[in-house]
């Protein structure tokens, strides 16, 4: 067999080994929501993760265990954190805040030391407002001192003896 025909064979190799898996998340804007990126069969304390925005962007990093925003995109500047204290249970997650509508779009968390890329579907819309005095909104109150503190701002003049 000569090289070329080993080429079509080392490429479906490479591409079974690297694992890919994709979940999607919902947020509302001006919310937060959190990216989950886990992986548990390595050691954990000098691991480097890389979070990626439509694969270009620079969305986190953690090089050697410690997180590093030096070449962080701007638009995620002061609006990220990770769990250093889950680091060593093999939970990479992100906290994304202050949701934009421009955040929606693909994410993706790459473990460069074991060729794992964990793939992160976003998307985020406006928060529903419930519309006021509509016929179909209902309210359910359980316990008696919820009704009882209801009860005495409808009625100011409520004395106890």
């Amino acid at each position: 067999m000569d090289r070329r025909s080993w080429l079509p064979v080392c490429v479906i190799l490479l591409l079974a080994l690297q694992d890919s898996s994709q979940e999607r998340v919902e947020g509302f804007t001006r919310g937060k929501v959190i990216l989950p990126c886990r992986y548990n069969a390595m050691p954990t304390e000098k691991v480097t993760i890389f979070w990626r925005y439509k694969d270009d962007r620079n969305v986190y990093n953690i090089v050697s265990g410690k997180s590093d925003l030096t070449d962080q995109h701007r638009q995620f500047r002061d609006r990220t954190r990770i769990f250093p204290e889950e680091l060593a249970n093999g939970n990479f997650s992100l906290l994304l805040t202050d949701l934009k509508d421009s955040d929606s779009g693909s994410y993706s968390c790459f473990i460069p030391r074991v060729n794992i890329r964990h793939q992160v579907e976003l998307s985020v819309q406006e928060k529903p407002t419930p519309e006021v005095g509509s016929k179909s909104s209902s309210m359910s109150i359980k316990g008696q001192n919820l009704i009882l503190f209801l009860f005495l701002l409808l009625s100011p003049d409520l004395h106890f003896l």
